[in-house]
């Protein structure tokens, strides 16, 4: 037996526009599997319990504020059926009512 707890929790983030593709184009520039399949961006979201977590997607860092939201947010893990698109499964991941809008952080020299 571990003396750890485990738990598994879902955030639900705001990036600025373009930070997820300009995180993929990075990430298939950079990492190709032993395939020759895309990469996949590198994420780290860090010091989460925080008032300010940071968030360092592909190379990039960004700064998060907590929001609580006005109600909740459901969560879904959807599976679309190539051959009928109509049908389509979906699971409940979980419910939150926060979210964490982030931020690019820009360094400069002092």
């Amino acid at each position: 037996d571990s003396e750890y707890e485990e738990e598994e929790f879902y955030i639900v983030a705001s990036l600025p526009p373009g930070a997820i593709s300009q995180a993929k184009a990075a990430a298939n520039t950079n990492d190709k599997d032993a395939d020759g399949e895309q990469g996949i961006a590198h994420c780290a979201l860090i010091d989460v319990d925080s008032d300010s977590p940071l968030l360092e997607l592909e190379g990039s860092i960004y700064r998060g504020v907590k929001d609580e939201l006005l109600g909740s947010t459901m969560l879904f893990d959807i599976e679309v059926n190539e051959a009928e698109t109509e049908n389509m499964d979906a699971k409940l991941l979980g419910i939150t009512s926060q979210v964490i809008s982030f931020h690019p952080v820009k360094f400069s020299k002092r």
